[in-house]
């Protein structure tokens, strides 16, 4: 009996030596005094690791305990502790200042976690967008503004407004295992649905759906079902201002969220993607309603089709990289009685040389004013953008671009015929979740046939903190 307490001594000893702090540093590769500081993960390896070794613990008891029976049984006789042993189980153990860091950081972490019922990862994250704006002339949209409108007679033009609408809150769902592929889920809302009816309103922005699918993906290829950003021309220009809708849109960017089902396939440096897209035609009633009627797209009975073809050498993390894309859609809508199809396609770049970059667009469409194509008009269109970047260092960063959209031989006299924008601004990342901008639009939007132009000059400061 002396030897399987001397042992069982020697094993608990062993495994209390094996989860002390040293170990942990150890298991990070850092000398001791280099910092006591420990990530997430590095407390999950070390939970994992102390519920296997409480499991080989529990084991190890019970084999000396059968040894001890069986000895017991042998000689005939029960063995109880001595006065001493008694003493010294009596006696509080000192507990190591290392795990008891430990403990508490994973109680705190199993206090702010967030879980499902189906005990699947979620990471809950976001951003709190603060935009302080002062606009000269007469903008559609205050904080983003992408529209320079004709003003109403006797009202004064010029603006300026604080809001925080542009904020987004959303949740990662996966990995998923699901054969020898996984399965990820994401959801995000913002707070750019409208403003209640009410007299201060504009502080109470209602939230709006931005993002929601459910992604299927293996080793080459995925399977993406939800409303994501349509295939065609999805790169936009760099902006932390404008989040809920891209810098230069209806100035030379198309842009939609559509529900969609597509298939992407990667060969080499090539990303074929395609699929279809749900019917939206951009005629949608610019007041509320619960259940919105069916319109131009809806009536056409078929889904939009979306293909893309990705070329990328390079990656964020190398001296430089290259991508170039091709994309396009063909889509129906039923106007009257008849059925009318319009095609839409573009071209876009993006390029980094170490500290400098650029990034573009071009595009010609028949009619898609869904993504906001002949400055939000069912006309067609052409158009573009370019952007010239500049990574001054590691956390300061300078934007400059130019966009137009161009509207081909539109009938009605009071239609805009051409919107033009010019941008700057400069980021600086104070840490990877605090950022601050200061950015510079021009807008000019051409109306009528008498080419009557208005321009507005919009300064925007920026803070943001993501989590």
């Amino acid at each position: 009996m002396r030897h399987h307490r001397t042992t069982r001594a020697l094993v608990l000893g062993l495994i209390l030596g094996l989860i002390t702090p040293a170990a942990v540093l150890a298991a990070r590769g850092d000398e001791p005094g280099r910092g006591d500081t420990v990530t997430r993960d590095e407390i999950a390896s070390v939970v994992a690791e102390l519920a296997r070794l409480r499991g080989e613990v529990d084991a190890l008891r019970g084999e000396l305990r059968r040894l001890r029976d069986g000895r017991e049984r042998a000689d005939g006789v029960a063995v109880t502790p001595g006065p001493a042993a008694a003493a010294a189980a009596s006696q509080p153990q000192p507990v190591d200042p290392g795990l008891d860091m430990l403990r508490t950081q994973v109680e705190e972490l199993a206090q702010t976690r967030v879980e499902t019922q189906s005990r699947m990862p979620v990471r809950l994250f976001g951003a709190i967008v603060s935009n302080t704006v002062v606009n000269s002339g007469d903008a559609n949209w205050l904080e983003n503004p992408n529209i320079v409108g004709a003003g109403a007679a006797g009202v004064q033009e010029g603006s300026m407004t604080s809001t925080l609408r542009q904020s987004r809150i959303g949740l990662n769902v996966g990995p998923i295992p699901l054969g020898t592929a996984t399965v990820h889920g994401t959801v995000v809302a913002d707070f750019m649905g409208g403003t209640p009816g009410f007299v201060t309103g504009s502080v109470m922005g209602l939230p709006r759906l931005v993002y929601a699918f459910a992604r299927i993906e293996g080793e080459r290829t995925a399977l993406q079902i939800g409303q994501d950003h349509d295939l065609l021309a999805p790169r936009d220009p760099t902006s932390l201002a404008a989040q809920t809708f891209p810098l230069l849109f209806r100035a030379g960017n198309l842009y939609l969220r559509s529900p969609q089902v597509r298939v992407e396939h990667r060969v080499g440096r090539l990303t074929l993607k395609g699929g279809i897209a749900a019917p939206v035609a951009g005629d949608a009633n610019s007041f509320y309603t619960f259940a919105p009627p069916a319109g131009e797209g809806e009536r056409s009975r078929r889904p939009a089709v979306e293909s893309r073809i990705d070329y990328s050498a390079g990656t964020a993390e190398s001296a430089g990289e290259f991508s170039v894309g091709v994309s396009g859609r063909h889509g129906w809508r039923t106007p009257r009685a008849e059925t009318v199809s319009t095609t839409s396609y573009a071209v876009d770049f993006n390029a980094r040389w170490g500290r400098l970059g650029a990034a573009g667009e071009w595009f010609r469409t028949d009619d898609a004013a869904e993504f906001g194509a002949a400055v939000a008009q069912a006309w067609p269109a052409h158009g573009g953008w370019l952007e010239g970047r500049l990574a001054l260092t590691s956390r300061l960063s300078a934007n400059v671009g130019v966009g137009i959209d161009r509207v081909r031989d539109p009938v009605p006299a009071g239609s805009r015929q051409e919107n033009r924008s010019a941008f700057g601004n400069v980021v600086f990342d104070l840490t990877p979740e605090v950022a601050m901008a200061m950015e510079y639009r021009w807008l000019e939007t051409t109306l009528g046939r008498s080419l009557a132009r208005r321009d507005n000059h919009h300064v925007n400061a920026t803070f943001v903190v993501r989590f």
